[in-house]
């Protein structure tokens, strides 16, 4: 389907008077966690001070804390590894100029800490690192209509990409219209584009 600004529209209104998420779509977030990028650099001082954003943002459940910690530091070298190879030569780009198969084998990584079926783990993990490249899922607001992180990718992308130019711009002008304020470098706009109107769409 092609995005439509009656469905961003409700996509805002669920997040501001629906939630207690911040009313800049999380623009100072992405600034924080910009700041606080490990660059590949995955180890047990990143992770402390990663682990608790996960939870503040109940990607955790019903994992708990000791049971996640254990499954990550085995995978620390792994995850650099990988990130090096699949992540980083992408830096700079977004969802619509990179395939899934550019970057799958980082998220996939990624979904065996938690080790379930659900996507939310791994979209929320991958997001906070690079926002523009890896959307997010969210259960409450979005429905997940999603069963695999790739299916979420993949149809993030297919939304943007097959949503006219002209309709693009709108929805882009809108967005950054409600913001009203520089962006963070990174903001990922097309992916929070897809997620507003996905959450417009399924509160339709």
């Amino acid at each position: 389907m092609s995005l439509v600004l009656a469905e961003l529209e409700r996509g805002v209104t669920y997040w501001r008077f629906a939630t207690k998420w911040p009313r800049d779509f999380h623009n100072d977030f992405y600034r924080h966690m910009a700041s606080a990028n490990p660059h590949g650099a995955f180890d047990e001082a990143w992770w402390t001070g990663f682990l608790p954003v996960l939870r503040g943002w109940r990607a955790t459940r019903p994992r708990g804390s000791a049971f996640l910690t254990a499954r990550a530091q085995t995978r620390f070298s792994a995850l650099a590894r990988v990130w090096t190879l699949a992540v980083e030569p992408n830096l700079g780009h977004d969802i619509a100029s990179i395939e899934w198969s550019d970057v799958s084998a980082f998220p996939m990584l990624v979904g065996e800490i938690k080790d379930v079926a659900s996507p939310v783990f791994t979209s929320k993990f991958c997001h906070f690192l690079v926002p523009a490249i890896f959307p997010v899922v969210d259960n409450t607001a979005m429905g997940n209509p999603f069963p695999t992180y790739e299916a979420c990718f993949t149809t993030f992308r297919a939304e943007w990409l097959s949503t006219d130019e002209l309709a693009r711009q709108a929805l882009v002008f809108r967005l950054a219209e409600l913001i009203d304020a520089p962006l963070a470098d990174g903001y990922p706009t097309k992916n929070k584009i897809v997620e507003l109107c996905l959450i417009g769409r399924n509160r339709g």
